[in-house]
């Protein structure tokens, strides 16, 4: 027995120490750089950029559009959670992978749609969307599934015996608001501080958008002007706010393990004859986040001679972002499964906060470290090959397969079947590699890009048909392994 607890506590330390070589190793060696010139410490980088007159107003920026975003995604993503969970409205199944669809997409996509429905309604009207406010719309529409799914699931977890006790003393409206929002309030919390956390360092809809941001600066510092000083002293504050935003989310999630079931059984709110009131509200909503922006995206695209020059210039991106996301998910999915195994019982405080810490890390900064890292001589086999990507996609995406694992364990001791279901974390992890840009944008070896870094580079001078037309094959590279996972979830539950 004493022999089996050595040998899980040797693999837990070595699981761990991947992941921090993947992703905490990285991000140490840039920030002790930034603290480093010609040979000796020195705060010059960060007097330099301090100095600067615009960093101050990009960080503002930064924290205003983080905010925005977060306070509309609460506003929408709340009450739509709790609706989904908590009452009999039609099609919610329907609804919940609608509004999940930009998501699982390339963030820019949103952006891309709406650009095109401003340039169909006339250029005088673009002004509102190339700022502050196209952004906070598309990086809403982008984070929104993140509130309204975590909504969802901690509605879900409430007990339902208090609802019902509630309900012989009360109105629905008292027990939401009495008994399901206090006990939803730490997975509704934690939505916020993470969809906080991403829209703070977002960058390729920002950048699209012409809004002056510091992931923005920190990128052009770093592959356009190749000032690495600056580029590592402005992704420091990045970070920084990363890691205290993960200490807040540590003490909201503790030890909660959060699990999605399928959208049937348990008590819920008769909507009566508000009922087509409701689900015409949430498919307004659904059309003018959704469908609007995607549809005028992929409208240019279907013409033969588009799809033809599309497939020909994305054949070898889409293989190459098939091959690199299955890999990567293939690690994710043993890492999750050994790292969720074997903290049940001990240890998950450390790997929550490590794993949720890269996690919420923007991936410019994560990519900056990777290169600073990997960038020599003697490791040029990881740096000059995909390897260098595949490590940032580990790094990235475990807190994901970690916690769907760790939530499948939980399940299995009322029927060894739920270990099937693991398979959802190896599709979500394939899923979130698959959309992911930064990364892909700035470790990708030279002639080896993923289809998202390739479309982003061709925005700037390709024919909108062309961007639609490889669009279109992202979507469907993306929305394929989605409906799986859908079927996988719909089967009974799904952890998370």
């Amino acid at each position: 027995m004493g022999r089996t607890v050595r040998t899980e506590t040797i693999v837990l330390w070595l699981c761990v120490a991947v992941v921090a070589v993947a992703g905490l190793v990285p991000i140490a060696v840039m920030a002790v750089e930034s603290f480093w010139h010609n040979g000796h410490f020195s705060l010059d980088h960060y007097r330099q950029l301090i100095s600067a007159a615009r960093f101050w107003p990009l960080f503002g920026n930064s924290v205003w559009l983080a905010l925005a975003t977060t306070t509309v995604c609460g506003l929408i993503g709340v009450p739509t959670g709790i609706l989904f969970a908590k009452s009999d409205l039609p099609l919610r199944s329907g609804f919940v992978w609608l509004l999940t669809v930009p998501f699982v997409l390339p963030p820019y996509f949103i952006a891309l749609g709406w650009s095109r429905v401003v340039a169909r309604i006339g250029a005088t009207s673009s002004d509102w969307l190339f700022g502050f406010g196209g952004c906070v719309l598309v990086l809403s529409s982008v984070f929104l599934p993140i509130t309204m799914l975590l909504t969802f699931a901690s509605a879900s977890k409430v007990d339902g015996r208090l609802e019902e006790a509630g309900r012989l003393i009360s109105r629905w409206p008292t027990v939401l608001r009495r008994i399901t929002l206090p006990l939803s309030a730490p997975g509704i919390l934690f939505s916020l501080v993470l969809v906080f956390l991403l829209a703070i360092g977002e960058l390729s809809v920002p950048n699209f958008l012409r809004y002056p941001v510091l992931p923005v600066l920190s990128f052009t510092q770093f592959a356009a002007s190749y000032n690495f000083g600056a580029a590592t002293a402005a992704a420091v504050p990045l970070a920084a706010l990363a890691f205290l935003g993960v200490f807040i989310e540590s003490a909201l999630l503790r030890n909660r393990v959060f699990t999605f079931r399928s959208i049937r059984g348990g008590l819920l709110i008769s909507l009566g004859r508000w009922k087509n009131f409701f689900a015409a509200i949430v498919g307004l909503v659904s059309i003018a986040l959704v469908i609007l922006p995607l549809s005028a995206l992929f409208a240019d695209a279907f013409s033969l001679t588009a799809m033809r020059e599309g497939l020909q210039r994305a054949g070898a991106s889409v293989a190459r972002s098939v091959i690199y996301s299955a890999i990567a998910a293939t690690i994710l999915m043993t890492l999750g499964f050994l790292l969720g195994y074997l903290t049940r019982d001990r240890g998950q405080r450390l790997v929550n906060f490590l794993t949720l810490a890269l996690f919420a890390i923007p991936g410019t900064v994560l990519s900056i470290g990777l290169v600073r890292l990997w960038n020599s001589p003697i490791t040029w086999f990881v740096y000059t090959t995909p390897a260098l990507l595949i490590l940032g996609y580990t790094a990235q995406y475990c807190a994901v397969t970690t916690r769907l694992s760790l939530a499948g364990f939980f399940l299995i001791p009322k029927t060894l079947d739920e270990a099937a279901r693991l398979n959802g974390a190896w599709l979500a992890a394939y899923i979130l590699c698959l959309r992911d840009v930064p990364l892909a944008l700035m470790t990708a070896p030279p002639g080896g890009d993923p289809l998202p870094a390739r479309i982003l580079t061709l925005m700037a001078n390709g024919v909108p048909p062309l961007i639609a037309s490889l669009s279109l094959i992202m979507a469907m590279a993306s929305l394929v392994p989605l409906a799986i996972l859908a079927r996988v979830i719909r089967a009974q539950a799904i952890p998370a």
